[in-house]
């Protein structure tokens, strides 16, 4: 049963490594700061890179386009099967 405790400990280390402390008390610290931009999924192909934007398929070579074109666009990207 001891590797029970083992795993308890190792997913609490990670849970304090990913996720940032809360400072409500320190001063001038600001809560994490909203980002209202629409998510666009970015699916790997076989020649490039793939997404839907508003019901339009947008098609990419490499990841420089998909990144310049999220700028341009002022999107999130979340990429699937890479």
């Amino acid at each position: 049963m001891k590797l029970k405790t083992e795993w308890r400990a190792v997913r609490r280390r990670i849970e304090a490594a990913l996720h940032a402390p809360e400072q409500h008390d320190a001063a001038g610290v600001v809560g994490p700061m909203e980002d209202n931009r629409e998510w666009v999924v970015v699916y790997r192909t076989a020649e490039g890179f793939c997404c839907m934007y508003r019901g339009l398929p947008v098609d990419f070579e490499d990841m420089l386009d998909v990144q310049t074109w999220a700028e341009e666009m002022d999107v999130r990207t979340y990429f699937m099967g890479l």
